[in-house]
């Protein structure tokens, strides 16, 4: 028996186009709307751009877990894509 090596790779990073494809996929925002989410993502500094890579940050991954914590009915996929469905 010969061992062999398997490596695993994490998924991409998003980028601003694969994010707003994502949000599409998901019901989540209208393409008026898409623009802003990303500044607001960007000026509250709970992601950066590393090239064309969305890179959460420190700030991004506690505020994430606290809201997944806290208010994890508000923050569920579906409950945002029922809520933009309402709208």
């Amino acid at each position: 028996v010969q061992p062999v090596g398997h490596e695993t790779m994490p998924p991409a990073r998003y980028t601003e186009a694969s994010f707003v494809k994502d949000l599409e996929a998901e019901g989540i925002g209208r393409p008026s709307t898409y623009a802003s989410i990303l500044e607001t993502l960007k000026d509250r500094e709970y992601v950066a751009l590393d090239g064309k890579a969305l890179m959460p940050s420190l700030t991004g991954f506690v505020v994430t877990s606290l809201l997944e914590d806290h208010f994890s009915d508000f923050v569920d996929i579906t409950f945002t894509a029922k809520m933009e469905e309402r709208l």
